[in-house]
């Protein structure tokens, strides 16, 4: 049977396999738990009555993601003077900014215990993920700068498949891995041959049973085929052409030596020249080495 043939077949029965992985996922008690100020913080960006004092009791709420938020306000990446509480890191970094910290050092909690993968090396995706947030970030404050936080959280999260396929399906995740090392080719496109669906499939699950906000949920699940987006196509090509530009940058995600490419309808969407991208992925490197230091990785 030829190569395609096999794909076609392996798309047919996707949903099928995808819906049976659903199931198990509703079922498991060892899920991935998105903390409760992430899923506040999420929730009061969409609500026009919330002010600065709301967002400080839920974060207050969290003892950890409290003492995490002002030890990175106090780092020399956000050039804070003295920062004693979360009531002055929201005066001085401003509500968007602290929410984007909230979901950062959470998610970086979250990616430290280790899953069932022997090849998948989750410092690196915590690398890849921070990269793609800060370009995400970028872009938007170029072309949608009132979106601009929002991207970084989209951006900071458009993996969280991995979280899952780590957990609950390492051998799988790693003969992926090694097939797109050896092949050259993105994973994506290993998972989807190998196991007819990808991390953003799963990922796409996992967001929407957090409760993540759907522009966030579609970025997750379309970051890699945002023209199958219907809704949020345009903020999803914001998270894909990051995407590429942390790629391209060297926070490959445990794949290196594969060639990645901005797609002609990304850039086009997203409406910066093309000529702009490789400015952009240098402010975007410089950006993520000095957030390196006040999330305290190497």
């Amino acid at each position: 049977m030829g190569h395609l043939e096999t794909q076609a077949q392996a798309a047919d029965t996707s949903s099928v396999d995808l819906n049976r992985l659903a199931v198990r996922l509703s079922r498991s008690e060892n899920l991935p738990v998105l903390p409760q100020a992430v899923s506040s913080v999420l929730k009061l960006a969409d609500d026009p009555n919330a002010g600065p004092r709301d967002l400080e009791r839920v974060i207050e709420r969290d003892p950890a993601i409290t003492a995490k938020i002002l030890r990175a306000a106090n780092s020399a990446y956000y050039g804070s003077p003295n920062v004693p509480n979360i009531g002055r890191a929201i005066a001085f970094l401003g509500m968007n900014a602290v929410r984007s910290l909230v979901v950062s050092v959470a998610f970086q909690g979250m990616t430290a215990n280790r899953g069932t993968s022997q090849r998948f090396d989750n410092l690196e995706y915590w690398r890849h993920s921070l990269a793609v947030a800060t370009g995400a970030r970028i872009l938007g404050r170029l072309r949608m700068p009132m979106r601009a936080e929002e991207l970084y959280c989209a951006g900071m999260m458009h993996d969280i498949g991995y979280l899952i396929l780590d957990r609950f399906m390492g051998t799988e995740l790693d003969t992926a891995l090694e097939q797109a090392l050896n092949d050259k080719t993105p994973i994506h496109e290993q998972e989807e041959f190998l196991y007819s669906f990808t991390h953003a499939d799963v990922g796409g699950l996992l967001a929407e049973k957090w409760g993540m906000t759907p522009m966030i949920q579609a970025a997750v699940k379309y970051h890699h085929n945002p023209q199958e987006d219907g809704n949020y196509f345009e903020t999803t090509c914001f998270i894909s052409a990051a995407n590429v530009l942390a790629h391209q940058a060297g926070f490959t995600n445990n794949t290196v030596g594969i060639t990645w490419e901005l797609e002609p309808h990304v850039v086009k969407a997203v409406g910066i020249p093309l000529e702009q991208f490789d400015a952009i992925r240098d402010v975007m490197v410089q950006e993520v080495l000095k957030a390196q230091e006040s999330f305290k990785i190497q």
